[in-house]
């Protein structure tokens, strides 16, 4: 009996150490679930603060870098416009540039035309020698030889010039528009003043018998050169025939060549 209360004792006092062990193990058990929990959560509000400071330095360093490209933008557009203004001014001026040389392009071609004209329908008398159609010094020139028109040292048209000039004057009253200057000139034989004197009576000898035949007044003028203009040498005869001339300038259009100087 006393065996088997000693073991009843021995065996309750061994239940009740596990029950106490077995307590403690569960205490803390659950203290270091606790702390584990606790540990955690604050270790998820660290992670979500550190975030969330992480989150607004993006944010800042995009706002900033927006900003930055924007006022890049901008100061980019503003050159942009400003060399958009100046290329449209060059560009007008450029434009403005093109249509005057356009413009004295048609003016020339209206002159060349003008001379061509002259040139074609003086074509058969050229062709027949009773003219010399020619360019010196930027003029058109209609050359008569003066042997043709007027005896040595006279200034009356021989009988045989009517026809020479009859048919020029018939091609100068198809161009009114135009406007030509009859010129005289002589050798370097005899005084100077004679020779002005001659040049010029000759100059308006022909310039009456134009006007005669019906080529306006407005048209045509007379200057005498004497013999300051040669086209030969004056020291042989036939230098000197070729300078006893009259010739026919055709004057250049002063309006035309005011619009091509602007």
């Amino acid at each position: 009996m006393r065996l088997l209360l000693i073991a009843a004792t021995t065996l309750l006092a061994h239940g009740c150490v596990m029950q106490s062990k077995y307590d403690k193990d569960l205490a803390d058990l659950n203290a270091t679930i606790a702390k584990n929990k606790q540990t955690a959560a604050e270790e998820l509000e660290a992670a979500n603060k550190k975030c969330a400071e992480d989150k607004a330095a993006l944010d800042s360093a995009a706002k900033t870098a927006a900003d930055k490209a924007a006022a890049e933008a901008a100061a980019i557009k503003k050159d942009l416009d400003a060399c958009v203004a100046a290329g449209g001014d060059k560009g007008k001026a450029l434009l403005e540039c093109s249509k005057e040389r356009d413009a004295a392009k048609d003016r020339l071609a209206r002159v060349q035309a003008s001379i061509d004209k002259v040139k074609q329908a003086l074509q058969s008398m050229a062709a027949a020698g009773k003219l010399e159609v020619k360019e010196r010094a930027g003029f058109l020139i209609i050359a008569l030889a003066g042997d043709i028109l007027f005896d040595t040292g006279k200034a009356k048209l021989k009988d045989e010039a009517s026809g020479v000039l009859g048919e020029l004057a018939n091609i100068l009253k198809a161009m009114p528009d135009r406007a030509f200057q009859v010129a005289g000139h002589t050798d370097d034989q005899g005084d100077e003043e004679k020779n002005w004197s001659l040049s010029m009576e000759r100059a308006l000898t022909v310039v009456r018998f134009l006007i005669k035949a019906g080529v306006s007044g407005k048209s045509v003028s007379a200057g005498g050169y004497a013999f300051y203009q040669p086209t030969a040498d004056n020291a042989a005869p036939d230098g000197r025939a070729k300078n006893r001339r009259v010739e026919f300038l055709l004057m250049p259009n002063l309006s035309e060549l005011l619009k091509m100087g602007k």
